[in-house]
């Protein structure tokens, strides 16, 4: 049974707890930001469950309206919250998945591959403390700090993707110096960086764009968007990043092309597809 959002309930401070530690010098919204994601992960607060209200959590954290949105935006595009104009915030429910297979290139490898001008706006390049949900993805501890990368992508001077890649300081760290506006993330991780990408993990799914992807992408806030996620692995098996790409609803699409195995290839193997992506013109 899912619930309602209720000011005088006493079991908030249970299922939420914790409290923003003002001296220290990690932002308060990846404090309140890590609070949220282990009550929901967690399963203190359930699928349905209605988070409380940007002034519950401004008065019982003691932080601004601009932090607790943030918290919330950041949350959101996690996959792990949805926002319903008018009604609140909630636990999102669990994404179905299939399992799909695709070359490893880089968005601006496909589009340079088809002869696309692609630009690039770099929108953050910088150190943070790591959320819970990326150092699951990362396999890191929840000390250590990541690189953040976040860029706005234009096809034809057309804002088209959003793209955030998470990556482990302690292997990224040079790449804080470089100027990314026109660089491959990929060509840097493997010219620069020296390491052989293996492979990488792929999910796709449907949201709604908030206020802040709509504006990065020039669509109204609440428009389809599209939703990459995804981490990439080197030789030895370790993640190299955990990334998220979204892509503007009305101008992309993803065409896949599909293999049937032969008998002796499907006997005990996973159901695979072999992927490309392609913007839509």
């Amino acid at each position: 049974m899912t619930q309602s959002f209720d000011p005088v309930r006493p079991d908030y401070d249970g299922q939420i707890g914790g409290a923003i530690d003002k001296a220290s010098p990690v932002p308060y919204y990846y404090q309140l930001r890590q609070l949220l994601e282990r009550a929901v992960t967690s399963g203190a607060l359930a699928v349905g469950d209605q988070i409380p209200t940007e002034a519950w959590l401004c008065e019982r954290y003691g932080v601004s309206r601009t932090v607790v949105r943030q918290t919330l935006s950041d949350l959101e595009r996690q996959g792990l919250v949805t926002r319903i104009k008018g009604k609140g915030t909630f636990v999102a429910p669990p994404k179905l998945s299939e399992l799909v297979a695709q070359s490893l290139t880089s968005l601006h490898e496909d589009m340079t591959a088809r002869g696309e001008r692609l630009e690039t706006k770099v929108l953050r390049l910088e150190v943070e403390p790591v959320s819970s949900h990326v150092a699951e993805m990362l396999r890191l501890p929840e000390s250590e700090r990541i690189v953040l990368l976040e860029r706005l992508r234009f096809l034809n001077g057309e804002p088209l993707v959003v793209t955030t890649a998470h990556m482990p300081y302690s292997l990224c760290a040079p790449i804080l110096e470089l100027d990314m506006t026109h660089r491959s993330l990929f060509q840097t991780y493997e010219r620069e960086l020296g390491f052989k990408l293996r492979r990488g993990t792929r999910a796709i799914e449907a949201r709604v764009a908030s206020r802040e992807i709509a504006q990065h992408l020039g669509i109204q806030e609440g428009a389809p968007v599209l939703v990459f996620t995804g981490v990439t692995y080197i030789e030895d098996d370790r993640p190299l990043e955990y990334f998220v790409g979204i892509h503007r609803g009305d101008r992309s699409r993803f065409e896949l092309e599909l293999f049937r195995p032969s008998p002796d290839e499907a006997a005990g193997a996973r159901p695979a597809w072999s992927a490309h992506t392609q913007a839509a013109s």
